[in-house]
């Protein structure tokens, strides 16, 4: 009874955990639509939208580490909590900024405060699940970034046709303070699998050997580079159907929708993937990197609406099996304390790619002439290079170090 109990509880904690990523990423790809509004309102050109776009990253991509030790440190009721409230503050204060500094400012704080969630989360992960689980848990959680850039259109673009940007940002940072919410009243009990909130905390030695382990650096180029790919299109794919094909905002809600419908549906079949084919996911990995580069490359070459979302939708379905291959590994090869930070270290590289991707794309585009060409071709460049950086990661690092016995503790 108590382990059918702790089972339920774990399901409802990662339903939390799953929304608040699709909140995450509504709140943070929001700003994407908004571009050619926010654009005419501020009289602001394609280089320095691409400078906004760069700035969440940064905030979000200098977060990550601090978050990931932060969790091992205190725990991931905390920093989940605080994240939230953190980013949705500034979620609403985007919508009264007033000048290209105020954006650059506000939406560097908002990536800050998304910054704690992911690793955070994984470690809730590693909190809530035992380890056969995990793997499960951990791909079916981030399936939300998908689901998210698929809703955040689909919801986002009614509401800036009718509302206009300043008042969608208000309205979206309500998400998070529900989000809040849930999660607190979720894990009020908790059947955690580390002993307490703040059990098991590495010590420095261990911090130094997982600083020392040259296959989380290799991950952390591979994720690097392919970010590079999957920002560049999330961030300017909006303004490129709207301005290159002349899709009318609400049609770019919808069409925007399906790559990432098929991705999420990816990152779940791929988590199974992964765990079955255990270390020779590294292969899949591989072929799949090659094949995005391929249809990356034929977008520079379409012509049509149809070409461009079929090869999004191709390359959006490789890219999802590696984020999971990428996200799930920290349970797979990582000691269960340091979770949390080997996490932070990982999708820090990923997310340093957001703070460059949208402003070189951006550059290319406005000495282009507003020509898209140029920035396809840059983003196939940087995934042939990870696939190159693929090739060096072994093949034999596929099982947790470690397991543990479940408790259960009360949340004072």
């Amino acid at each position: 009874m108590v382990e059918k109990n702790r089972a339920s509880n774990s399901k409802i904690i990662l339903s939390v955990l799953f929304f608040g990523w699709i909140v995450s990423y509504i709140d943070r790809t929001v700003i994407s639509l908004s571009l050619v509004q926010i654009s005419e309102d501020l009289s602001l050109d394609a280089s320095k939208l691409g400078i906004i776009l760069s700035a969440f990253f940064m905030g979000y991509a200098l977060m990550q580490i601090p978050g990931g030790w932060l969790a091992d440190r205190f725990g991931s009721r905390r920093v989940i909590t605080t994240a939230i409230l953190f980013w949705s503050i500034f979620t609403a204060l985007t919508g009264i900024a007033w000048s290209l500094t105020s954006l650059i400012l506000i939406r560097f704080l908002f990536g800050i405060g998304e910054g704690g969630y992911p690793s955070a989360s994984t470690k809730a992960i590693s909190d809530y699940f035992p380890v056969a689980k995990r793997t499960k848990a951990q791909s079916t959680m981030m399936s939300s970034n998908a689901l998210g850039g698929a809703l955040a259109p689909i919801i986002c673009a009614p509401l800036l046709a009718l509302l206009g940007w300043r008042h969608v940002f208000w309205v979206v940072s309500l998400l998070g303070i529900i989000v809040v919410v849930c999660f607190l009243l979720a894990t009020r009990t908790k059947g955690e699998y580390t002993g307490s909130d703040t059990a098991h905390k590495p010590n420095k030695e261990e911090y130094k050997q997982l600083l020392r382990n040259s296959y989380l650096w290799k991950v952390l180029f591979v994720f690097f580079f392919i970010n590079i790919t999957n920002w560049g299109l999330s961030s300017w794919m909006p303004t490129y159907l709207m301005q290159v094909l002349g899709i009318d905002l609400k049609s770019v809600g919808l069409i925007s929708a399906i790559p990432s419908l098929f991705m999420a549906v990816g990152m779940v079949i791929s988590g199974r993937i992964i765990n079955k084919f255990g270390s020779y996911a590294k292969y899949g990995v591989i072929v799949g990197i090659f094949i995005m580069g391929v249809f990356l490359y034929l977008m520079t070459l379409a012509t049509s609406i149809s070409q461009v979302i079929i090869y999004q939708c191709i390359t959006f379905i490789f890219t999802s099996f590696i984020m999971s291959f990428i996200f799930t590994l920290p349970h797979r090869v990582m000691e269960q304390k340091v979770v949390g930070t080997a996490f932070g270290i990982i999708n820090f590289g990923g997310q340093a790619a957001g703070i460059f991707s949208p402003m070189i794309m951006g550059a290319l585009i406005a000495s282009s002439g507003g020509s898209y060409k140029s920035a396809f071709l840059f983003l196939t460049i940087c995934c042939l290079i990870a696939g190159v950086i693929a090739f060096s990661l072994p093949s034999s690092k596929n099982n947790p170090k470690v397991t543990e016995q479940p408790t259960v503790n009360t949340v004072s």
